[in-house]
């Protein structure tokens, strides 16, 4: 496994959220002849509405056959969505930790069995159409415990050397995307990492108050607005510190690579397309606080 130094490490919990926060920013770096990597913390492989769709059956009779190949489906539609935004298949890691239970494998430390995730039944990390990245540097799966979820995003900030990188925020409502900046943070503390760190938001309040406004609105940037007294999106600075300029081009094709994710899109096809916008937002954390 040859793993090459990079600018831009781009972390994301689950196949679409790389698209959905960072897409235009991928093109703008691939248009300057930089090196950019994506790691997904999972496969995307607890989603009963996704496989309900996909399967056409109640979830009371979706197995963990239909979720394991809900997740080969999903690495295929991730390899399709980078394609059209420059990247190659060799830029992409999968880690293989279970979608719906990021949070509880961050949870999951000393003596603690590993997670078990419901839909799959799986205790350990595995590929899809892609081997999961402990299975291709060590030889063997990772179990769903902390330690080897932290040690496997340390490994990859240490082997890639990023001069940047990208991951969901600490304010973000949706438990893997919290728990993925939890990694994140604090590999970046135990590797000593000085680059720069930067977030973007994907779940803020109910879905239908984030992104705002609704709708694909390539021309639009983003708007915090007032949802019962309460400033949408939430705990997070107002405006955003980085603002990142899409042209139309780029949103066009943001929404194509978007597209591709077609098992997404069905499920929620007015969220998602929210995020086309004419920029890119990001925040700043600090990871010493």
């Amino acid at each position: 496994m040859k793993i090459y130094p990079v600018d831009l490490l781009i972390f994301a919990p689950h196949p679409d959220d790389e698209i959905l926060g960072t897409a235009g920013t991928i093109m703008d770096a691939i248009a300057c002849g930089k090196r950019v990597h994506v790691v997904f913390f999972t496969n995307g492989d607890g989603y009963p509405e996704a496989a309900t769709l996909l399967f056409g059956k109640p979830p009371e009779e979706l197995r963990p056959a239909h979720y394991l190949e809900l997740a080969r489906i999903r690495q295929q539609e991730a390899l399709t969505a980078a394609a059209m935004i420059g990247l190659r298949p060799q830029d992409l890691t999968f880690l293989g930790y279970p979608d719906a239970g990021l949070g509880r494998v961050y949870a999951t430390t000393g003596a603690m069995p590993p997670f078990q995730q419901r839909f799959t039944q799986r205790q350990a990390t595995y590929g899809g159409l892609l081997p999961d990245f402990h299975s291709m540097y060590y030889g063997c799966p990772a179990p769903y415990r902390k330690a080897c979820a932290l040690g496997d995003t340390k490994a990859l900030i240490t082997m890639l050397q990023p001069q940047e990188i990208y991951v969901t925020d600490a304010a973000d409502t949706h438990l893997d995307h919290a728990a993925a900046h939890a990694f994140v943070m604090e590999a970046v503390l135990q590797t000593g990492y000085t680059g720069a760190v930067y977030t973007y938001l994907i779940h803020s309040g109910a879905e239908s108050q984030w992104p705002w406004p609704r709708g694909i609105t390539p021309e639009l940037p983003f708007e915090a607005h007032l949802v019962e007294g309460h400033r949408v999106p939430l705990s997070v600075p107002w405006p955003p510190p980085i603002r990142r300029p899409l042209t139309l081009a780029q949103a066009y094709c943001k929404w194509q690579a978007l597209l591709a994710y077609r098992t997404q899109i069905q499920v929620e096809p007015e969220f998602l397309q929210s995020f086309i916008k004419c920029e890119e937002i990001f925040w700043t954390p600090n990871p010493y606080k």
